[in-house]
């Protein structure tokens, strides 16, 4: 995550699915929600980030996103206005987050440490690892954004080196799952595949290197393409899924589609069965 980022479609897509997924539904309470920014350095280098016209009521796509979440619409569109230099604070203070949400925005950055000194950026890594675990201690539901994605452990890019900053390690998600905390986490979709095989991909590396159980893959095409991994500790399965089968019969499901994780090493858009009686289209969580 870069702050530069703060309050775009991106932002609003990603907000709108934590939302969704950790609000209380029938006599289920709300999920106390964590939020771990992996935040790292603004970047210059291209125009992402500026991608708010969305939030113009004039514009020609203000209609489609207001009328999915019409209060964090309304929470990023002053936020965007009062708060020229955008950033995850304001995103915290706009109140985007539900009001229990509980966040970790420190940044992780090797900049100042040389390229060579591999045990102080490891180091440094694993303080701000073991920070955010602190931070996010009473939390039932942890949202991990890193600004680029998902690595296995057996990335051929070691988490020491320049950029691995902007990736969370299957390691690290693993220590959240480890304390029966279950996780989503961002990841940017490339062109190494077609969407539906990287999903497939990542939620393979998750079942085989994380302790908890991979639900699905959340597909956001607005915009660029991104991927939101579900992955369930135990016990939390039938809760979670319960809420991405509301989701697929939901207004949402224009906006967002669900790749489902059968154990057969490929995604489907089957749900598994599921307790939750279905809303009728476009009704609220």
């Amino acid at each position: 995550m870069q702050n530069r980022y703060a309050g775009d479609l991106g932002d609003f897509l990603k907000l709108s699915l934590i939302r969704w997924m950790s609000a209380g539904y029938g006599k289920a309470r709300p999920l106390q929600l964590g939020v771990v920014w992996y935040l790292v350095p603004d970047e210059s280098h291209n125009a992402d980030g500026k991608h708010v016209t969305y939030l113009d009521v004039k514009h020609r796509s203000a209609t489609r996103f207001r009328s999915l979440d019409p209060d964090l619409y309304a929470r990023l569109a002053s936020m965007t206005k009062t708060e020229p230099n955008r950033s995850v604070k304001g995103l915290e203070r706009c109140g985007a987050l539900p009001a229990a949400a509980v966040t970790f925005g420190e940044p992780l950055s090797f900049a100042d440490l040389a390229t060579t000194d591999k045990l102080a950026r490891a180091s440094r890594r694993q303080h701000w690892l073991e920070s955010a675990m602190a931070a996010t201690a009473p939390c039932d539901l942890v949202f991990l954004d890193p600004d680029n994605g998902l690595r296995s452990n057996l990335h051929n890019t070691p988490r020491h080196r320049n950029k691995s900053e902007k990736h969370a390690y299957l390691d690290e998600i693993n220590a959240f799952l480890d304390r029966g905390q279950s996780v989503i986490v961002y990841h940017h979709a490339d062109r190494s595949a077609p969407v539906p095989e990287q999903a497939t991909r990542r939620l393979a590396e998750v079942a085989a290197e994380c302790s908890g159980r991979p639900l699905a893959a959340v597909r956001a095409s607005a915009g660029t393409v991104r991927l939101f991994l579900v992955v369930a500790a135990p016990g939390a399965e039938q809760r979670l899924t319960d809420r991405l089968q509301a989701l697929t019969v939901s207004a949402w499901a224009s906006e967002l589609q669900v790749y489902y994780w059968n154990n057969e090493a490929r995604p489907t858009n089957e749900a598994p069965p599921t307790g939750e009686e279905r809303p009728r289209q476009g009704a609220p969580p």
